[in-house]
């Protein structure tokens, strides 16, 4: 009887060690699909945002126009990196879109340099 429990024992231990791999699995495909491959180097986009975004939001991310977000706060930048990638492709307002000019990958450099200046 007692081997008997032992053995029931394991194989539930088993099953929840294949349980937590599954779910790890789960878990790391997930987080590749919904962003953490989209991160962006902030180095790269130090240069960008000098060239085509400091103009307005400042080089140090304190905007020199009015109604214009500033980044030292965070504003504007609570979204995720797709959504403001989104943004920036399309403009708005005053702000210029950027599809077209911008590739997707300079985008998430600059993203990634903003992230950096709050």
């Amino acid at each position: 009887m007692c081997k008997f429990e032992n053995r029931g024992f394991n194989e539930e231990k088993m099953m929840k060690n294949k349980m937590n791999l599954i779910r790890f699995f789960v878990f790391s495909v997930l987080m590749l699909m919904l962003g953490a491959t989209m991160a962006g180097d902030p180095a790269k986009g130090r240069g960008i945002y000098a060239t085509r975004c400091s103009g307005c939001h400042g080089p140090n991310g304190v905007p020199t126009l009015a109604d214009i977000p500033n980044f030292t706060l965070g504003q504007g930048m609570m979204k995720p990196d797709h959504e403001i990638m989104a943004f920036v492709k399309k403009g708005k307002t005053v702000m210029p879109g950027f599809e077209g000019v911008l590739k997707d990958e300079e985008i998430l450099d600059v993203i990634a340099h903003i992230r950096t200046l709050f």
